[in-house]
């Protein structure tokens, strides 16, 4: 995919830091929301924030705003704010979405952007993933508690084969492809834009060979399939995908195989977990980031190792 030659920013303002659900709902209507701290006070706490939501397209100004008003007052919000329209070259929309955040260390994993010094510890896994575009640069809670799942999961047997579904800037994917030189990911967005992006992350990070990145509602794409079954399979999206697609999930998993889920509100997982316990999964662990939480789920059967296919 070739980078667009622009996109349409909607900036907004306002004086109480949005709720989580509040943010997935932004996450929903646009190609990419970002929260930024717009003021501080003299302790240096955040007293104002300012949310961006990007756009392929340039969006009726009169809609977004009933939309986005709609959305503050059901989070008991203001929900008259100022909401303003630009549309950024390819180069501004680059620099407009790329957020400074220190970097991470989460389990074995050293989260850091180009200009960051390296691990104090020289055994840490790198993952050179800067804050931007697509959902998933490490600062978020779901993907800390997916990255802590998987650091966990690895202390009990290696995955070869990986699916990041939803996969965003493919650092879950990335990590599984640093850890393991032995491992392939696929990683899959139904965001065109999230893809180039993955693409250019496995590219930055060495291992472009061995994660492939490709555009797919879901499991729908004939590729997914023909890349399985997969031994783990990370899924940071939403609950209610989440639950949608718990039969296709076990039918790409491999006997004995790990899925990691997340993007699932702590309150939430009861409803997920369920879903995927009629599928013959059952639950090995949960990581909790209040107030999100990332599943650990197996499907029943004899680990299968190896590079081939099972029978």
């Amino acid at each position: 995919m070739s980078d667009p030659e622009g996109l349409w920013q909607a900036s907004l303002e306002l004086e109480r830091e949005p709720p989580p659900l509040l943010l997935e709902a932004f996450e929903e209507m646009a190609l990419s929301a970002s929260i930024f701290t717009a003021a501080v006070d003299e302790a240096d706490e955040a007293t104002r924030w300012r949310v961006d939501l990007l756009f392929a397209e340039e969006p009726d100004s009169t809609a977004l705003d009933a939309e986005i008003g709609a959305l503050l007052a059901a989070h008991e919000l203001p929900a008259k704010v100022a909401v303003t329209l630009a549309w950024l070259a390819h180069q501004d929309w680059l620099e407009a979405v790329r957020m400074t955040r220190p970097p991470m260390t989460i389990g074995r994993f050293f989260v850091h952007g180009p200009d960051d010094a390296p691990p104090a510890n020289d055994r840490a896994v790198p993952l050179l993933i800067e804050a931007g575009l697509a959902f998933g640069s490490g600062e978020h809670a779901t993907t800390t508690a997916c990255l802590l799942a998987f650091d966990r999961e690895l202390r009990r047997r290696p995955f070869v084969r990986v699916l990041d579904m939803g996969c965003g800037s493919a650092i879950l994917g990335i990590a599984a492809a640093r850890v393991n030189r032995h491992a392939r990911a696929l990683a899959v967005d139904n965001d065109p834009l999230a893809v180039a992006v993955a693409r250019d992350n496995a590219k930055k990070n060495g291992v472009a060979g061995r994660v492939d990145c490709l555009v797919s509602e879901g499991y729908a794409d004939a590729r997914i399939r023909r890349s399985g079954p997969f031994d783990l399979v990370f899924a940071n999206i939403l609950a209610d995908p989440l639950v949608a697609m718990a039969g296709d999930l076990r039918r790409h998993l491999a006997p004995g195989g790990v899925a990691i889920l997340s993007g699932l509100l702590d309150r939430q997982a009861p409803v997920v977990l369920a879903a995927h316990r009629t599928h013959g999964m059952r639950s090995t662990g949960q990581v909790d980031r209040p107030p999100w939480a990332a599943l650990v789920l197996r499907r029943s059967g004899a680990v299968w190792r190896g590079t081939a296919k099972p029978a």
